[in-house]
């Protein structure tokens, strides 16, 4: 299985690595990739490892989204939260489809693709950044298990929901039962907590989170969203920073 999974990796990521360069006026604008994702679906892990082979690239924000609808089928998912289901189905009614299903890649609260194909998410990927739209880079830092982060005034801006997200950047799990059972599977970028602080309205404002629970979770890192209009409307805006407050090239 682990030939299989490295094989795979290698496979996905010479077919990413078609991905259009970012333009130098691009450089700050983050395109934000979310991947619904469940260890009991078998379809999954192909997903999981495209997210991986797209984390380190320039100019993406990669995040996991573990959802619970899986866990009737006998596996309990360690990392999902009914909150990451609902937010998933509030994407897809906005996209106006019908239901939900993993895995699913939503690109800047824009595009949609199914996560396990590579040439379909590549291409979701380049679609989301040719659209023309403001952006917003938050000012992120860390002092010990105090984060601040501060937005610039933003004309454009008028109710923009202000998300930060805990998540941790690797996890391995055994999976001892359902369609995976037996499989050791890797995970990367995993919300572990995430809520909307509230609606900015684009003028400067600085706001301060404590980190202490999120690290005893086994949170490693610190994401902030910014979407137009609601928490899972377009994405305006990105930013992420370690825990350590050591910033890491995106």
């Amino acid at each position: 299985m682990k030939k299989f999974l490295t094989i795979l990796a290698l496979a996905v990521s010479a077919q990413l690595a078609a991905f259009s360069p970012i333009n130098a006026d691009e450089d700050a604008r983050l395109t934000v990739i979310e991947l619904f994702t469940s260890q009991g679906c078998s379809s999954c892990p192909p997903a999981d490892a495209i997210l991986k082979t797209m984390r380190d690239r320039p100019g993406l924000l990669t995040l996991s989204w573990p959802v619970d609808y899986w866990d009737r089928l006998g596996w309990e998912d360690t990392f999902a939260d009914p909150y990451n289901s609902m937010r998933q189905t509030a994407y897809n009614k906005r996209f106006g489809r019908g239901g939900v299903f993993t895995p699913q890649m939503v690109i800047d609260g824009r595009v949609q693709s199914v996560g396990s194909m590579a040439d379909e998410v590549r291409q979701a990927v380049e679609e989301a950044r040719t659209i023309k739209r403001p952006h917003v880079t938050p000012v992120i830092t860390v002092d010990g298990d105090k984060v601040s982060f501060t937005l610039p005034t933003s004309a454009d801006m008028k109710m923009v929901a202000v998300r930060y997200a805990w998540y941790m950047a690797d996890a391995s799990v055994q999976i001892g039962d359902g369609e995976n059972m037996g499989r050791t599977l890797h995970y990367t970028n995993v919300v572990l907590k995430s809520e909307v602080i509230e609606d900015w309205d684009g003028k400067e404002k600085s706001y301060t989170l404590n980190a202490a629970k999120a690290r005893k979770a086994g949170a490693d890192h610190v994401a902030i969203l910014l979407q137009d209009m609601y928490g899972h409307g377009p994405m305006v805006g990105a930013g992420s920073m370690p825990l350590n407050g050591i910033a890491e090239a995106n």
